[in-house]
């Protein structure tokens, strides 16, 4: 499985651990990438591991954003997610500029579907740490080698900051896999931009750690793929787009823009 319910509202329980963040870590996460995502001025977006749609509430308020996936492999996550992703009557009353398309879907990130083959970019948020190796070893595929959009952002918790969360045995959650390090972290990225020369990544942390504990680096890691090159491009391990559809459409949702009532006449 690619995404549970429970994989975005555990993300607000880093605080409940001993450490108390201003504002809390998830927040910063969600501002952080909504941040990325506004200013390479992306248009079309697909959310892995939506869960509920806290994150969506961020991106869906980005002009420049034309479609939105929101994908989860759970359908009661995508059954709340349904709330924020609806129009309300705000949206009616102050038009966006720019149309706007939602749409969820029961899916995995380990799958590969031609509706969103092509888009601007990817994100997913603390969700790596909960795949399997079978599935974390499908995601550059997907990512990179079909969708090959020209900006992915992966968010995922730093093993060397546990230390400072008593009572930690292993992990941060009962359902994590696995929790890299920051060199193991490091390692997984270039070892991307090995296989998809195209792709260059930058490394950063969000969650800074008390002055004394600086040496641990951040709470969670943050890796930003840019593509840097698109034309002649060539890479064996580059999946050819199909036309298949292995997620299933659960909703779609269109926003009312300011062309609406000049392209109905």
């Amino acid at each position: 499985m690619a995404a549970l319910p429970f994989l975005r509202r555990s993300e607000t329980d880093t605080e409940s651990l001993g450490i108390q963040f201003d504002p809390p870590v998830y927040i910063q996460r969600y501002r952080t990438v909504h941040d990325i995502l506004e200013k390479e001025n992306i248009v079309k977006v697909i959310d892995f591991g939506c869960a509920e749609g806290k994150f969506l509430r961020y991106i869906k308020k980005i002009e420049t954003l034309e479609e939105i996936a929101a994908v989860d492999s759970q359908y009661s996550c995508l059954v709340d997610t349904r709330q924020v992703a609806e129009p309300i009557a705000w949206d009616f009353l102050f038009k966006r500029k720019r149309p706007l398309c939602i749409k969820l879907y029961k899916g995995s990130i380990c799958d590969c579907d031609s509706r969103v083959a092509g888009f601007d970019a990817v994100t997913c948020i603390e969700l790596l740490e909960h795949l399997s190796n079978i599935d974390l070893e499908r995601v550059p595929y997907t990512v990179f080698g079909y969708i090959q959009p020209r900006l992915a952002i992966f968010t995922t918790p730093n093993k060397d900051f546990n230390c400072l969360f008593p009572g930690i045995k292993e992990f941060r959650h009962w359902d994590h896999k696995f929790e890299w390090d920051r060199t193991e972290f490091r390692t997984w990225c270039l070892n991307i931009t090995k296989q998809f020369s195209n792709y260059t990544v930058d490394i950063l942390g969000i969650g800074d750690p008390p002055l004394e504990s600086a040496s641990l680096g951040c709470c969670s890691q943050l890796a930003v793929f840019r593509q840097s090159s698109v034309d002649n491009y060539i890479n064996k391990k580059v999946l050819k787009p199909n036309k298949e559809t292995p997620y299933v459409l659960v909703s779609e949702h269109v926003y009312p823009h300011e062309e609406s009532l000049t392209e109905a006449l």
